[in-house]
């Protein structure tokens, strides 16, 4: 097998890594600081991705450009949710805050069934193709 090809592969696998890793840090900030694990972490990653392809569709905003006010926007989500529901279950046993944070989880996958489908969305770019190169190396 070519060093060049499995060059490539072993990039590849430390950028979708990263990724990964950007959320499991978010889910231990949020443990380390609140003690409670949040269950809807993901899901309300899915919604921020689908607000960006709602901004892309209607309006033309490029998703790169449409990361700060979806952040923006976010922080207020998180920081209502924070207020109103997670904080009365605080002094509450654990097993009820997991009970809490997995229906929300429930509720948030199923109201994204019915407002956007099942099927998948993508965002048309032009830069998506795009790669970069680093002598033989091409970063996708």
């Amino acid at each position: 097998m070519p060093l060049d090809l499995v060059l490539n592969v072993v990039i590849s696998g430390v950028l979708t890594g990263l990724v990964y890793g950007l959320m499991a840090l978010g889910l231990s900030v949020i443990f380390g600081v609140v003690r409670v694990v949040n269950f809807a972490h993901g899901e309300m990653m899915t919604i921020a991705m689908y607000a960006a392809s709602v901004l892309f569709a209607a309006l033309g905003l490029d998703p790169f450009v449409a990361m700060l006010p979806i952040a923006a926007a976010f922080f207020v989500f998180g920081y209502a949710l924070q207020a109103g529901l997670i904080n009365p279950f605080i002094t509450r046993p654990e097993h009820s805050q997991f009970m809490l944070l997995v229906a929300v989880a429930i509720i948030i996958v199923n109201a994204m069934l019915m407002i956007f489908g099942p099927d998948a969305r993508n965002v048309q770019v032009g830069y998506q193709l795009e790669s970069f190169e680093l002598g033989r190396l091409l970063i996708d």
